[in-house]
């Protein structure tokens, strides 16, 4: 069995799920080289089109607003090298609208080109008609009922190009093909930890602790092969006594300004780290422990393939998830007894529910299991406990967890060759990652896939 990187047993993600041999390559060398396009829940693609002038995609909005006038505009956003969140805040910002008030189903990568459906109240429908925007483009426009809301798709149709292959593209070809209809670990890729500093999982595991200080220190001080001399040796000045100077702050990028925001408080007031914490945005402590909870799951599912236990049918004390609905994770479930352990397995096979997992939280069920066991030796082993996720002072950090799925087939892969290396296409449902796909044929350094 090829061993992963180490970096990514750090995060949880400790095996490969098959034993082929990788393909190595690279991607994401040009944002076009990812292409993300939406499935909605019925079914349709949301399809790239062509930027006006390719050269230089300085976006408009297209046409009028369909329908009649209700309480909220829905739309297509195509955009280049951006985030979600980022196109959130820009549409907010020349809306003049709160940002949660720009809402949408689904978070997209920010380095690829990606097309998705957003949603605005219908009092800036006019102002969106008129915006002139870089790198994005709107289309689609219509008034609707209701928002767009986290979890209102199907998922994702991907068409990837790996470069740098380290076989020939028919033998890659050939390796990939093997991989289809494999069921492989449903990880949390190394992105959402930081792939340069994988490091939130660890903040989040202080912050639920209550440990400001600790939280502060990991996100402060903790250094990186990928950053430069100065912000390092700032880094490391600052882990000598957390005495914050003019000098170490401006060595901190303003890319970074989360921790610059820190940094100008403990500057101020020196020790003050649980007012210094709660400086940082509410829905980035939420992301800490949220990443705290996807390296407790990763461990979990690990731990349950390396023990022999099946990652696509289920045993007594195991969840079942429904698949293709919107929901959390905690109102569509179900759980497997001796007595019912047929119907969830048949339930199971017709593709209606998917085997689960928890994401610890407050909330979380332990019934007797081996997987509840298995969760139980990993808290132990953390020293953390469920309760630690209820936070009498923080709405931010207290999470109810929920259940996410133990493993995802690959998908019918595509591939084909060209001048440029070999691209991929398949469709993966929401709350998958196309990155641990691709882990799982590249097998390589996690760099590869930033």
């Amino acid at each position: 069995m090829i061993e992963p990187h180490p970096l990514e047993v750090l995060v949880g993600m400790e095996l490969y799920s098959t034993e082929a041999k990788g393909v190595g390559g690279r991607l994401k060398r040009r944002f076009e080289d990812f292409r993300v396009e939406e499935i909605l829940q019925d079914g349709r693609i949301l399809e790239l089109q062509k930027w006006s002038d390719e050269s230089d995609p300085a976006t408009t909005v297209e046409g009028t607003i369909a329908g009649e006038k209700r309480k909220y505009v829905r739309f297509t956003v195509q955009k280049l090298g951006m985030s979600t969140m980022d196109v959130s805040t820009i549409l907010a910002s020349e809306l003049d609208l709160p940002r949660h008030l720009v809402s949408y189903a689904g978070l997209k990568d920010k380095r690829a080109l990606t097309v998705q459906s957003m949603s605005v109240p219908a009092g800036a429908s006019q102002s969106l008609a008129k915006l002139t925007l870089f790198k994005m483009a709107i289309r689609d426009m219509e008034y609707v009922r209701q928002p767009v809301q986290i979890g209102d798709l199907w998922g994702n149709r991907f068409a990837i190009l790996l470069r740098e292959l380290e076989s020939s593209c028919t033998d890659s070809i050939d390796i990939v093909q093997k991989l289809a209809g494999k069921f492989i670990l449903n990880y949390f890729g190394v992105q959402r930890f930081g792939v340069t500093r994988p490091d939130t999982h660890m903040v989040g595991k202080t912050a639920v602790k209550g440990d400001f200080e600790g939280a502060l220190r990991i996100m402060l001080t903790v250094t990186s092969e990928y950053e430069s001399e100065d912000l390092t040796a700032a880094r490391q000045d600052l882990g000598q006594s957390m005495t914050v100077t003019q000098k170490i702050l401006d060595c901190f990028p303003r890319g970074l300004r989360h921790e610059r925001i820190v940094l100008k408080h403990l500057m101020k007031h020196p020790g003050d780290y649980h007012r210094a914490f709660t400086k940082i945005p509410s829905r980035i402590q939420t992301f800490f422990v949220h990443s705290y909870q996807s390296y407790l799951f990763n461990r979990l599912i690990s731990q349950r393939f390396r023990s022999g236990l099946s990652i696509k049918s289920p045993m007594p004390g195991d969840f079942l998830m429904q698949l293709d609905e919107a929901h959390s994770g905690r109102d569509s479930w179900l759980f497997v007894t001796e007595r019912n352990l047929e119907q969830r397995r048949e339930l199971v096979s017709s593709d209606a529910y998917g085997l689960a997992a928890p994401l610890p939280g407050f909330s979380t069920r332990t019934p007797p299991s081996l997987q509840s066991e298995m969760l139980q030796t990993i808290l132990k082993d953390e020293g953390v406990t469920l309760m630690d996720f209820r936070s009498a002072e923080s709405k931010a950090l207290a999470s109810p967890g929920s259940l996410h799925l133990v493993s995802i087939r690959v998908p019918e892969l595509n591939p084909r060759c060209d001048d440029d290396g070999l691209w991929l296409q398949f469709n993966l449902r929401k709350g998958s990652y196309a990155t641990v796909v691709m882990r799982e044929i590249m097998k390589n350094h996690p760099i590869n896939r930033t």
